[in-house]
């Protein structure tokens, strides 16, 4: 049956710089794929193309030398020695031909970032003929892979198939900081994910007619071959990849948002899951159309795996997200409805703005994590979002921020560089729960309707062009100087510029309460001795309160402070956050019983929120901070099993 949308625009989007056309043959009983893929690319810069750069992503998977595999014996939990020949994945181009002529001889492997000989994930071809300013040339390659038991996302397990980054793709052609263009294409590492340009592509998948498919963009016709196997054409336009995958037990249930065709290929299994993962993606699209931006394509298609084939679940791709969940998952735990708000907000920071995920991954995870937060607090409410169990709540914002502020170096670097320089451990609370816990952060100090427009210029201006950092910071900072007066403008701006650029801890205490009662004043007072008063000590006492804050992080900031009278009265204050001790004196006031630095929660980049508070009369209000990193673990080790089977 032939899908129910239309992948044809009216207009392009993006430049596409590329056509892909694929036909590929999966050969299921041997875990092969045969090849032929013909790309028409333009030039569309002021510099001749002279060679080009191939990610050839399944070549990772080719041996334990590989950039992606050195030095590790395990990845998501699973070893993955003791493989024979067949169980390990290559992609082979047989021919390379430019406009007819076969230039296979250019070929050659490249290790532009660590220098590793034995790493075969980028490929260098010379051109025959430079590719001039405006033009366009036509390749054709010939190929074929074996695809690999999956280690890691792409890959098969027994019978179920994810083709992510299987076929040669360029990377991006882009002009360097010193004005000279060149290839953009990294190598692959555990800890990057993708970075490619935006282009049309035509898609056509041959095999068994088992198996039931899903795949990025629209299924624009089926055929049924007298060999028992079904050719099926996707065509996808304005998109950066492309994938696919098949199952030959594939449930499908389908569901539409406004002109958007839904699709949801789940396990026979989670069937009676289908329909929360449906609710919390049309959530989604709603609200992201309502805060962002519009969401442009026709479709969207979720994959959740059987349980052998988790391993390839949690994952993004234009307009194909895999997730992943278990039977039985109670509605009061809600990770599957985080897992798939997650990979579809992916659409709009990793697909449509298209920042480099390599080089900047903060750009994406951090962006897409923040609203990940803010669509699942909306959608199941701001205290109980994420876990609602025998009547205790635990939102999803609060994981974010506490896998930030429970890491046991929060100094371990800056997040503002490529992925490759973190290790396993700090890469998820810097490129995600930090940047994310940042945007949280200057929300609450904004506003989010200022909040909103900040992001939709952000979106408006640059989707589907590659944006950068700096790109972001310039509207942040045109925004905030447009809306609010040059002091607190900076002080916002500062704030984020440090926690993406600066690798510091910021931490305020409340760390001593004290109430006294002053003696009188004695002595003579006046200036000339005919007019001096004696004052005896019989006046009325004085009462001084001082609260003592420290700021014991490197990071500073201004804070409010709010106190609270022995008369329930209240009083507010603020401190600019620089010194390292800083004393706040209250005279003839009722006695102080507490006093809380940020106490609307705004900050909360704040390492420790326990600290932030102290009151003299017995209370237990801090044990709930206790509870939330509990809880974290708890959610911590529910995020990992879907890996460790």
């Amino acid at each position: 049956m032939v899908a129910q949308c239309d992948p044809f625009f009216p207009k392009a989007l993006s430049p596409r710089t590329a056509h892909y056309t694929i036909e590929a043959k999966l050969d299921h009983p041997n875990q092969m794929l045969y090849a032929t893929q013909t790309i028409k690319l333009h030039n569309p810069s002021p510099a001749p193309i002279k060679n080009l750069r191939f990610y050839l992503y399944f070549n990772a998977f080719k041996n334990t030398e590989s950039t992606f595999l050195k030095g590790t014996t395990q990845i998501f939990g699973q070893g993955f020695g003791e493989r024979n020949a067949k169980e390990w994945g290559w992609v082979n181009i047989d021919t390379f031909r430019q406009d007819g002529k076969n230039i296979s001889a250019n070929m050659r492997f490249v290790q532009p970032d660590d220098q590793n000989p034995e790493d075969q994930s980028v490929l260098d071809v010379e051109l025959d003929t430079p590719l001039a300013p405006g033009d366009t040339t036509v390749l054709t390659l010939y190929w074929q892979a074996q695809v690999p038991k999956t280690i890691a996302r792409a890959g098969y397990s027994k019978d179920f198939y994810l083709f992510c980054h299987w076929f040669p793709q360029l990377g991006v052609w882009e002009e360097k900081p010193d004005g000279q263009w060149d290839w953009n294409c990294h190598q692959f590492f555990r800890q990057t994910e993708f970075f490619a340009d935006f282009g049309v592509y035509d898609v056509h998948v041959t095999a068994d007619s088992k198996f039931v498919m899903g795949a990025s963009g629209c299924l624009v016709s089926e055929q049924r071959n007298t060999d028992g196997t079904t050719t099926r054409h996707f065509h996808a336009e304005d998109v950066i990849d492309f994938a696919w995958s098949v199952y030959p037990r594939f449930t499908l249930q389908q569901d539409r948002w406004k002109n958007v065709d839904i699709k949801l290929l789940i396990a026979p299994e989670h069937a009676s899951l289908g329909p929360r993962y449906l609710h919390a993606l049309k959530f989604a699209l709603e609200y992201l159309d309502k805060h962002v931006g519009a969401y442009p394509y026709p479709t969207i298609t979720v994959v959740d795996p059987p349980f052998h084939g988790l391993r390839s679940g949690l994952m993004e791709y234009p307009t194909l997200i895999t997730v992943g969940t278990f039977y039985g998952m109670p509605e009061s735990i809600r990770t599957m409805e985080s897992l798939v708000v997650h990979e579809f907000v992916h659409q709009y920071f990793m697909g449509i703005v298209a920042s480099n995920e390599k080089e900047e991954a903060w750009l994406d995870e951090g962006f897409v994590t923040y609203f990940e937060d803010r669509i699942i607090d909306a959608a199941y409410g701001p205290n109980r979002s994420l876990m609602d169990v025998f009547g205790y709540g635990f939102n999803n914002k609060e994981l974010t921020r506490t896998e930030y502020t429970a890491m046991a170096n929060p100094r371990g670097g800056v997040t503002a560089r490529p992925g490759w320089y973190f290790s396993e451990t700090n890469f998820k609370p810097l490129i995600y729960s930090k940047p994310a816990t940042t945007l949280r952060t200057v929300q609450e100090l904004i506003g989010e309707e200022k909040m909103d427009l900040l992001l939709r210029t952000y979106f408006d201006r640059w989707k589907f062009r590659h944006p950068k950092g700096a790109n972001f910071k310039a509207v942040l900072q045109e925004r905030l100087y447009a809306d609010f007066d040059s002091v607190f403008a900076q002080n916002v701006y500062q704030l984020f510029e440090n926690s993406v650029e600066k690798a510091l801890l910021l931490d305020y205490a409340v760390i001593q309460i004290l109430n006294e009662e002053l003696p009188p004043a004695q002595g003579l007072f006046g200036v000339k001795a005919a007019e001096f008063v004696h004052k005896k000590g019989d006046e009325p006492v004085q009462k001084r309160s001082t609260i003592v804050l420290q700021r014991k992080g490197d990071w500073q900031h201004p804070v409010e402070i709010l106190v609270i009278f022995e008369d329930g009265s209240t009083g507010a204050y603020a401190w600019d956050g620089q010194e390292g001790t800083h004393r706040i004196t209250i005279y003839n006031k009722p006695n102080v019983v507490s006093a809380q630095v940020d106490p609307l929660y705004k900050i909360g980049l704040d390492m420790d929120l326990n600290n932030n508070s102290m009151t003299l009369k017995p209370s237990t209000a801090p044990l709930w901070k206790y509870s939330a990193k509990a809880t974290f673990w708890v959610q911590n080790l529910l995020h990992s099993l879907s890996f460790l089977m």
